[in-house]
């Protein structure tokens, strides 16, 4: 384990026989939630090809004209689809309300393939949840490739599931049922080089924790105005991340099911020195793993006993990211 703040581990060694070398991977893994609720990841077994497809097929989406872009405007009450500059505050999800809207730009969805897939993604209920999005025609393969991407870090997800699993003293599979039909959401978000000084306390994306399970994120960490970490002394720390791994971060969600034994922590998206004398432009695809929308969150039995009892009330997946949501996004409109 590095002895940096953000530790890197090599997943590479975890199995599913849980030999030595997976319990040393889980037991570092534990360390780092426990400690500032991120690591980065290494030997996670993919190729920079999907990466560097996806990022191709964002800048190009983000390159086109926002009367363009704005055809495929996320509806009210939903953020999958696109959503303009300024038109959401991370924020607000902490009832930050005086904070300036976000420079960023943004364009997401949940399951690229609801369409011809499991029919409970096509009931009345889910359409409500404005899952169903039309994608892009005038970048060419860009539902292929935003396919592609959605369903590796779907497998990624899933494996460090199993990892969370032996880290927290359960069967490997436990978390599996509750996957079955998850709402796991994909974000490419573009921030675009600044063109004037921001607001007063305005960034790239204000100080928030994440909603769900665990958060996959790849980006280019050498572009100036990044991701933030607050660490345990309450300071802002950039992060040094290798440019084939991905940094992941515990959520709500999950520290919630610990009972608090994992960190949810408070992190943000800096903006460049007006003084930079390099590129600025910074792009992230973020992966928001989330699990089935009626799974129920409530304190696992590894983390609770007669000292330590319960100390939230269960509520199910959806009615806990609905709340976050409606935060979000209720104050920017």
């Amino acid at each position: 384990m590095s002895p940096q703040p953000i530790p890197i581990l090599d997943i590479s060694g975890f199995s599913a026989q849980i030999d030595d070398a997976s319990r040393a991977i889980a037991r570092d893994v534990d360390r780092a939630c426990r400690e500032i609720g991120f690591l980065v990841i290494a030997g996670h077994g993919l190729t920079s090809k999907i990466t560097n497809e996806f990022d191709e097929v964002g800048r190009r989406f983000f390159d086109l004209p926002e009367s363009v872009k704005l055809k495929y405007a996320a509806q009210a009450d939903s953020y999958y689809g696109y959503n303009p500059m300024e038109s959401s505050s991370l924020a607000y999800s902490l009832d930050e309300q005086n904070t300036p809207p976000d420079l960023r730009e943004a364009f997401a969805s949940c399951r690229p393939d609801i369409e011809t897939g499991d029919s409970f993604f096509r009931s009345e209920a889910v359409k409500d949840l404005g899952y169903q999005i039309d994608y892009p025609v005038e970048i060419e393969a860009f539902h292929q490739v935003w396919t592609s991407y959605y369903y590796a870090m779907s497998a990624l997800g899933a494996r460090i599931m199993q990892i969370f699993a032996v880290a927290l003293v359960l069967p490997i599979d436990f978390f599996e049922p509750m996957l079955s039909r998850h709402a796991s959401n994909l974000a490419l978000f573009n921030y675009p080089a600044p063109l004037k000084k921001p607001k007063q306390g305005q960034l790239r994306g204000g100080e928030h924790t994440d909603f769900g399970s665990l958060t996959i994120v790849h980006t280019d960490w050498a572009i100036p105005g990044g991701l933030q970490v607050q660490t345990n002394a309450n300071k802002w720390m950039d992060l040094d991340v290798p440019a084939d791994a991905f940094v992941i971060n515990i959520g709500d969600m999950m520290a919630r099911w610990t009972n608090d034994r994992w960190t949810s922590t408070l992190h943000r998206v800096a903006n460049p020195e007006t003084s930079a004398d390099q590129p600025t432009r910074r792009q992230s695809a973020v992966f928001f793993h989330t699990p089935n929308q009626d799974a129920l969150v409530e304190c696992l039995p590894s983390c609770q006993d007669a000292d330590n009892p319960p100390r939230y009330e269960p509520i199910t997946v959806g009615e806990h990211h609905q709340m976050k949501m409606h935060k979000m996004y209720e104050d920017a409109q």
